[in-house]
């Protein structure tokens, strides 16, 4: 380890990498520049948005059996959000990035530059790139800059810097090209992990937290909205991305105020089975309902509602109430592999293609860790297994999987304890999901022209024999399969 004084402020700054180049001075947030034996200042650092991450500098966990601890952060913000990116040193001697975004952890390593790969404006959601015998697909597109930085870095940076990348998964595996010092880019490659994968020790703990920064994590505030002066909860350093419930403003709380990021647009309010604010006890888990949408199938009047719930110890979940049915979602770490043009598996389970179509957001209200808007428009391709119903979504920047599962009306009621007001509010839970057409609805006209079949080929069948018969068997079962499908989902 190496020790010096702050040229700037005389505080003790240590670099514990070799591969550091810079540091950031904790207390005066000073860019120091290392040169042989000793520092220059090369500026102020912005200090890190306090975004409630439990990692910090001076976490030490497991990977791959190699021990590290994390030496830096760097953080970025791009259009719709912000994520850290943790610079981590082995104790062998190694580097590596810990990217942290609304609870999703990616541990990559640097593994030299990707001289096959495009120019980075040609790159898609959903494109392949392979490396090492791997086919990746793209899964994230981002120009991001950097507000603010702490620790040790590899390399010289500020407030303002630009970072291009490109975000790739195969099943568990990642992998990020660096666009940032041009092309060719810098590949660095690992998998998707948890903390608790990592093994980490010295994480913050959420009265750590409330000490530092006088929040506790995913504790609701009221934060006026600029525009028309109602109250919005605000949950600082879970969701910075507010929805004003009283007149529809979009408000960016990242920079810890208020600022209103498109005029006041008045609109009727929409009545919903859940309500912001409302708790759940999911799995002995106090889930709380801090934000909504409302969606609708493009070029179709289905429409559905999706609430995004926050838990401190489990991040992010999301519900999602149709006309006859409630679905639980949750977003995918592994993403599922391609079987056939029309099947994936998923950890071994098979998923057969549905649907493909568009959905368009027609309301939002609350709070998000990422910027929504109305009228923003996602490409949704729906597959279908024992397993539940696996999404994949895709916008002009991104590209992303969740699984949802069927959960009756009942069990939403014991969750949110409404006291069966949801059971008693729901149809029959079927299979439909928005824009697909209502099966049960066949069965009527399957048992009128059933007897068509019949009254018109038995008296043949009975002089045709048995090839005859066959036959009828046939007709019927074409015409009774989307029912009996029906049936079995059920």
């Amino acid at each position: 380890m190496f020790k010096l004084a702050c040229p700037s402020c005389g505080a003790e700054v240590a670099f514990r990498s070799a591969t550091s180049a810079i540091a950031v001075c904790e207390y005066c947030h000073s860019t120091l520049l290392r040169e042989a034996d000793a520092v220059r200042d090369v500026g102020k650092m912005s200090a890190v948005l306090e975004d409630y991450s439990p990692l910090r500098v001076g976490v030490s966990g497991v990977y791959s059996g190699r021990a590290f601890t994390v030496i830096g952060r760097i953080q970025l913000r791009y259009g719709a959000g912000f994520w850290n990116e943790w610079y981590v040193g082995f104790d062998d001697g190694g580097a590596g990035w810990l990217s942290d975004a609304s609870g999703q952890y990616a541990l990559t390593l640097d593994a030299g530059l990707a001289d096959d790969a495009p120019p980075f404006d040609q790159l898609v959601p959903g494109g392949h790139y392979r490396h090492d015998g791997v086919d990746y697909i793209a899964a994230d597109l981002r120009r991001a800059r950097c507000c603010g930085g702490e620790g040790e870095l590899p390399f010289r940076v500020a407030t303002g810097w630009e970072a291009t990348v490109a975000d790739y998964r195969q099943s568990h595996r990642f992998l990020t090209l660096d666009y940032s010092d041009g092309s060719p880019p810098r590949c660095y490659v690992g998998k998707a992990v948890t903390l608790a994968d990592l093994k980490c020790q010295l994480l913050r703990e959420p009265d750590e937290i409330a000490r530092s920064a006088g929040h506790l994590k995913g504790a609701a505030e009221a934060l006026a909205c600029p525009a028309c002066g109602a109250s919005i909860a605000w949950h600082p350093g879970v969701a910075e991305q507010l929805h004003c419930p009283a007149c529809a403003t979009r408000v960016d709380a990242g920079g810890g105020t208020a600022l209103a990021l498109e005029g006041a647009r008045r609109e009727a309010q929409v009545k919903t089975s859940l309500a912001l604010g409302d708790a759940a006890r999911i799995d002995g888990i106090r889930w709380l309902l801090i934000g909504l949408l409302r969606c609708r199938a493009q070029g179709g009047a289905d429409e559905w509602t999706e609430y995004l719930l926050y838990s401190e110890r489990q991040g992010f979940l999301w519900l999602v109430e149709s006309a006859d049915s409630w679905d639980r979602v949750k977003v995918l770490d592994t993403w599922p592999e391609a079987v056939s043009a029309s099947a994936v598996r998923l950890d071994g389970a098979a998923f057969t293609r549905l649907r493909a179509y568009g959905a368009e957001v027609i309301h939002a209200a609350g709070a998000f860790n990422w910027q929504v808007k109305v009228g923003d428009k996602v490409s949704l391709t729906d597959y279908r297994g024992s397993r539940g119903m696996l999404t994949s979504e895709r916008s002009p920047s991104e590209l992303g999987w969740s699984l949802a599962q069927r959960v009756p009306a009942s069990t939403v009621d014991g969750w949110f304890g409404k006291g069966g007001k949801l059971a008693a509010a729901a149809p029959e839970i079927g299979t439909r999901i928005a824009g697909q057409p209502d099966r049960a609805a066949l069965r009527p006209p399957a048992w009128v022209f059933t007897g068509l079949v019949l009254l018109t080929n038995v008296p043949i069948a009975l002089v045709g024999g048995l090839f005859s018969w066959v036959l009828i068997l046939i007709a019927i079962g074409v015409l009774w399969l989307p029912v009996f499908t029906d049936w079995m989902d059920d």
